[in-house]
This record gives C-alpha cells, structure tokens and sequence, in this order.
C-alpha cells in the first residue's frame, strides 16, 4: 500500500465533494447519532466520539486523531462519570430543572435522599466527598451541552435552571510548616503508605499537580541532569507545559525510589509511566497511567493517622507554593516552578510573599524578631539582625529521607543569609 494513501470506512468521496455520500453520510452521523431518547451515559459516548477519529490508517500505522487533548478528554470523562452517579437513569428527554437543581444541591452535600423498593428512605452518598462550586458547575454544564447537542435543552429549560456561581475567589487551604512535618511524618513511618510518601515528597519541592504526576512518563524524569520535564499530556494548559528543577537530594531520591518501584511494576522503557495502571491485585499495566483513585486508600489513611483529614493530593502543590511565596520568592519565578496560576491565586501568593518580605526586613533592620514560620530559619545570630539558616545532617536513607528539609520550615528550604557588610568609615548605630 502507498504509505500516503489513506483509508477509512466512509463511503469514496467524489471529485471536488459535489454530491459526495462520504461527507454527506457523515454529515447524517453528526446529525442523526444524538438523540433526546438516549440515556446520559450513552448520549455521553456519542457525542465525545464526534470528537475523535477513530480507525484512520497511514501505511500500516494506525493512530488516533483528536480535535481535543487527551487532558481534556480525562476531564470530561471525570465531569461525566460523577453527573451519571445521578441522571444515569434518565434520557436526555425527562432530564427537567428539577433534577439540574436537585444535582447541584447533592453534589455540594454529597447527600441523598432516596427510596427502596419498600418504601423505606435511604440515605446515599453517591461520591466520595461534596464539591465546591466550580466541580458542579462544569459537570452541568456538560449535561446541558450534551443535552443541546441532541435538541433536548429548550428556551423553557434555559429561562428556569439556575447555575451555581462560579468561586473565584475560592483559595485552597495550605498546609502550615507544622502539618506538613506532621503529614510527612506519618506518611513515611508505613511501609504501605510509601508512595504516598515519595510522592509528598515530589510534590512538595516540584510543585506538581495530581495530573501532571499521574501522566509522568520515566522519560519525562532526568535525575542526572536534575530537571523534571511537564508536558501536554498532563498538563492543564499550554501554559503549564514546563521545566522543573530538582534542586535537593530529598526529591532526588523521591524520583529515584519510585522509578525503581515503577520498574518492578513493569515498566521497561522511557515510553512507561511513573505510576502504572493497577490492574488486579498483582497486575499492573505500565503503557497505561494511574487513575485518579490509584492512591486513594493509602492517602485516606495517612489522613487518618496525621490528623490532616482534609488534604487533597491538589492541596500539596497549593502548600508548595506556598512556602516559596512565604520564602519571598518572586511570583515570577514561583510560576516558572508553578506554571499558570490564575489572576486570583497570583495576587494571594502576592500578598503572602510581600508580608514575607516585610517580616524578613524588620528582621534585618529593624532587630526585630524573624518570621517564625520562615523555612530555613532557626533564629537570629548573635548580635546580627540576619536571619541564620539551620545546619541539617546530611546522610544516607534506608525507608526515610536523607534529611529534614523536606519537612517544611527547615534547612535547605531557603538561601543562606549572609551577615550585613559594614562600610568603610561607617559607625554601628547602637
């Protein structure tokens, strides 16, 4: 076969596609596959399936073209598979403003309210946790787009559903310098929460997001050359396709510890992920990513034993870059680390930076005592208003990190002071 040629399973097209049945079929496709009478789950289906080419072949090649991103496809499958907990049952056609409304409220609450086959009344709690305002409101918005799609969203249905607003000014909550020590802690001291705990680690010296680690490939990791590659397969936009510094021995390690676990689990090449697939109990799948739930039993009893049962996996890249902010480090190096970070969250990392900066100043000038949170800091030296970072033990690991920077709040975390320099000819001003 001529490698260019390629094939489908369309109908030939006619010269200059007049009167051509390869786009007039496929025109009735797009047209016709939607319908009011399908349920969500398979109305779903068919129209992401508008959005991918399937069974092109180039030569003997066959590859996938998409007219979204792979990380776009990951998302709207998550927005479908948590709107289907509730309308599964349902065709596009019976879905009214009720059960939009009656949506958003139980998946604020995770609550709700149904009955058996006896007429009893059970409590459900359909997902594993209530979600903020912005979760539902793309999750909605999908069910109406698919709805449109298929000519079952109306003018009626437009004027009497009400969306929940978006949260802009929604910040997450960090973990302070003590809980994460404390997080740490916990997570290192099982041997069955260890990925948890290298990827704490990772995440905490990285600022990588949930996504951005699941999609890492071994050939995405460079520990020789100290850098950690993010690209568009994981990354929320183009804006957060990066490179990262691995600037420590801690995340050195961390990396290192789960490219062995990675290579036990299968994994033979740059091509395989980080966090491969779990199959079965004993059966993983390395050419396929780690779900969002892979670690979910491991993280929920680290939560338990640190005490910190709110932390998400987000939640660590938030903390990260949060101690850089702390630190005083500039927003724009934080979003060379970071990535994107939107117009809300920057002036936030602001405003903690510059407080930062002011404490950091009257330490030095003012004899004024340090910012007690500020990482690398243990006190004042004698006689000199600068702040002198702690000395940590450097050494080897057998199951825990080589030192305690990693912990938040100790060495390592921030560049060493130098002691003022006095002029020339100049009086100390006593």
């Amino acid at each position: 076969m001529d490698p260019t040629t390629i094939t489908t399973n369309y109908a030939v097209h006619t010269p200059g596609h007049k009167n051509c049945p390869a786009c007039r079929g496929s025109g009735e496709v797009i047209a016709g596959e939607l319908t009011p009478e399908l349920k969500f789950r398979e109305a779903f289906e068919m129209w992401l399936g508008r959005r991918v080419i399937e069974g092109a072949s180039v030569g003997e090649r066959m590859r996938k073209v998409k007219y979204i991103s792979d990380r776009t496809e990951r998302d709207l499958r998550q927005y479908a598979r948590a709107a289907a907990r509730f309308f599964d049952e349902l065709t596009l056609a019976e879905i009214h403003a009720g059960h939009i409304r009656e949506f958003q409220r139980a998946r604020a609450t995770n609550r709700l309210i149904v009955e058996d086959g006896g007429g009893r009344q059970i409590v459900k709690n359909p997902w594993d946790h209530p979600a903020g305002a912005n979760l539902i409101l793309k999750e909605v918005q999908l069910v109406i787009r698919i709805m449109r799609a298929a000519g079952a969203w109306s003018d009626v249905l437009d004027e009497m559903v009400e969306l929940v607003s978006p949260d802009e000014a929604d910040v997450r909550r960090a973990l302070t310098p003590e809980e994460q020590r404390r997080w740490i802690a916990a997570a290192g001291s099982r041997e069955a929460w260890r990925v948890v705990y290298w990827c704490s680690i990772v995440a905490l010296q990285t600022t990588a997001a949930t996504n951005e680690m699941r999609a890492l490939r071994l050939g995405d990791i460079f520990l020789n050359q100290g850098t950690l590659q993010i690209r568009s397969e994981g990354a929320k936009n183009r804006f957060r396709i990066r490179t990262i510094p691995l600037q420590t021995q801690e995340v050195t390690w961390a990396l290192g510890a789960l490219i062995d676990r990675a290579k036990m689990l299968g994994a033979s090449g740059p091509h395989c992920y980080l966090f491969p697939f779990h199959i079965t109990s004993d059966h993983y799948d390395a050419l396929r990513p780690m779900t969002v739930s892979g670690l979910r039993r491991a993280w929920d009893e680290v939560r338990a034993a640190s005490g910190i049962d709110w932390l998400t996996p987000y939640g660590l890249r938030h903390s990260a870059i949060t101690r850089m902010a702390e630190a005083g480090v500039p927003i724009q190096v934080i979003m060379s680390f970071a990535g994107h970070i939107r117009p809300a969250m920057q002036q936030h990392y602001t405003q903690i930076s510059m407080q930062s900066k002011r404490r950091w100043a009257a330490a030095a000038w003012m004899n004024a005592e340090a910012p007690s949170y500020a990482p690398g800091v243990a006190s004042l030296a004698p006689g000199v208003g600068i702040p002198m970072p702690i000395a940590a033990p450097a050494g080897s690991f057998n199951g825990v990190a080589p030192r305690a920077a990693l912990a938040g709040g100790e060495a390592g975390d921030a560049p060493e002071a130098r002691p003022a320099r006095r002029r020339r000819g100049a009086t100390a001003v006593r």
